[in-house]
């Protein structure tokens, strides 16, 4: 039996037992593996109280216990950050990247998977023998606002002329990838799955409980966004566009997520977003955080599922997890978004300077839908959600299709 390790992103730990778009789409390959035996796992991830529930026949934990700030190796690894940033080095490696290295060297595998950090793989490679090496790329690597192009272009290089093959989220990746130098044939797409299993609508009684709860009465047409409330996910220009329509009262926004880093800027957002809200207070909600778990009840109570990115969007798991429950989408023409959708069940939006008067007219527009119209958008929303993965078994399949 092949052995493979799976190198977690080291934020969050796997099973996703803290949330994790990343980190659920490593536990369908788990999981996937226990009904499909095809290796013996080791799965390098942060480690968690909650991970003690897991017993998994096929694959072996190796969880990365977070140490006091003044342990050694802690100690070690934050002089070296340090230095990296004085010396302006291209690799930075963390402490819990360091930790699975120290772990992950003491053993041999036939293959390696790193899962969306650059620069844990860069560490990883100096141990490398015959493994063969898989990179998944699940993110935007060079996105304007954020990267150092010099280094994005090293850390990338790195990536492309040391993987035996390279997995990536969508065809718009892909792309950018091959234009930085890789070849097509070393590069696989493997869209995200969702488990339909769990997208289940929720019944009317259930359905018109939860309205009430959030004050939203069985007339209102509800525009929901779901994800981080961050700047470059657009949630402004949503609730601006509300604001422009706020003659019609029973439009309602619902606001699902939280502010995940709790960064200076995105406190700053959020303080942005709560005053354009306090102009429409009787027409948007904030839930806050929702666990997966139960997203399937926010999308039962939505007319419509916004996506109103400002940046690339690489997939689009939110849109994905909507049309599959039938709900259609607004949704920036942003990335692999555009791979996800269709103009037979959403509206694709351009990201220029008419993009809010754009939206405006799309809420309006989707507001003002016939029954047979929103019948008509909600099937081929269904039709058109069926061309991903929807199983945990199936997406494993896929990724060993990719490692061929």
């Amino acid at each position: 039996m092949k052995k493979l390790a799976i190198i977690s992103p080291s934020i969050l730990p796997i099973p996703a037992v803290r949330g994790g778009a990343i980190e659920q789409l490593v536990t369908y390959i788990v999981e996937g593996n226990e009904e499909n035996h095809q290796y013996d796992i080791d799965l390098y991830t942060m480690d968690d109280p909650a991970l003690d529930e897991f017993n998994y026949k096929y694959t072996n934990l190796v969880r990365i216990r977070v140490q006091n700030k003044r342990h050694p190796v802690r100690l070690a690894c934050a002089v070296a950050v340090r230095l990296s940033r004085i010396f302006k080095e291209t690799t930075r490696y963390n402490y819990i990247s360091y930790e699975m290295y120290r772990n992950f060297k003491k053993d041999y595998y036939d293959e390696v998977l790193v899962e969306n950090n650059m620069d844990t793989f860069s560490l990883m490679l100096k141990k490398r023998t015959k493994e063969k090496f898989f990179f998944h790329l699940h993110n935007d690597f060079d996105p304007d606002q954020f990267s150092d192009e010099a280094k994005t272009k090293a850390k990338t290089q790195t990536v492309i002329q040391n993987t035996d093959k390279i997995l990536v989220v969508s065809k718009f990746l892909k792309d950018k990838l091959i234009r930085y130098g890789a070849k097509e044939s070393s590069i696989s797409v493997v869209y995200n799955s969702i488990d339909r299993s769990k997208l289940v609508k929720i019944d009317s009684n259930q359905k018109r409980i939860l309205r009430n709860k959030f004050g939203i009465s069985q007339n209102d047409v509800v525009f929901t966004y779901v994800g981080r409330l961050v700047e470059y996910k657009g949630i402004d220009k949503l609730l601006e566009a509300t604001k422009n329509l706020k003659s019609a009262k029973n439009i309602k926004c619902l606001i699902v997520g939280d502010n995940f880093f709790n960064t200076k800027k995105d406190d700053e957002y959020i303080q942005k977003i709560k005053n354009i809200a306090v102009e429409i207070k009787n027409q948007v909600i904030f839930t806050g955080y929702v666990n997966n778990s139960d997203i399937n009840r926010i999308y039962s109570i939505s007319d419509y599922v916004v996506v109103p990115s400002q940046w690339e969007e690489v997939f689009g798991v939110v849109a994905l997890e909507a049309i599959t429950m039938g709900v259609p989408v607004i949704a920036s023409r942003s990335g692999g978004l555009t791979e996800v959708l269709n103009p037979k069940c959403a509206t694709l939006i351009n990201r220029d300077s008419e993009f809010l008067a754009n939206l405006t007219s799309a809420i309006k527009k989707d507001y003002l839908n016939t029954k047979q119209e929103y019948s008509d958008l909600s099937k081929e929303a269904s039709r058109q959600s069926k061309k991903f993965p929807q199983t945990k078994s199936e997406y494993y399949r896929q990724v060993l299709k990719a490692f061929t």
